[in-house]
């Protein structure tokens, strides 16, 4: 491998290895989200259910311990229905952040190949050219 050559390839792995980067911090980024999601939903219906809870044991009424127990069923359908939506969203971007990574891998790709193929084809065009061998005569025996 040539000097020229050496340094495409080592300025590609750079680059690919940069856009795999990009791919990981993506991963990352979007897992982190999602567990404090998830841990912020977990944190807020556990302290809605123990404020339930100690309204409901204080009730001096059935009506009352229902009304107690819709309202946390409510408030957790909201969140949950509010986590959803946010994950939803977050699903979006998350896609069209992939998409723009996976796009600058593709085109980083297509230049290197387009690069690699040139430099094939001026490595062919530089190589001497060997005198083709001659053909034997066939003479009968």
């Amino acid at each position: 491998m040539n000097n020229q050559n050496f340094e495409m390839f080592s300025e590609y792995q750079n680059k690919a290895l940069a856009s795999m980067r990009a791919l990981g911090d993506l991963n990352v980024s979007t897992a982190q989200w999602l567990i404090n999601e998830q841990i912020a939903l977990g944190n807020k219906v556990m302290q809605a259910s123990i404020s339930s809870y100690e309204q409901m044991t204080a009730a001096k009424t059935p009506e009352a311990v229902y009304k107690t127990a819709t309202e946390l069923a409510q408030m957790v359908a909201d969140d949950v229905s509010g986590f959803v939506k946010s994950a939803a969203a977050q699903a979006v971007d998350t896609r069209e952040s992939l998409k723009a990574v996976l796009d600058d891998a593709t085109k980083l790709n297509t230049e290197y190949a387009e690069k690699a193929y040139n430099a094939g084809v001026e490595a062919v065009k530089a190589a001497p050219v060997a005198a083709a061998p001659a053909k034997a005569s066939k003479k009968a025996a």
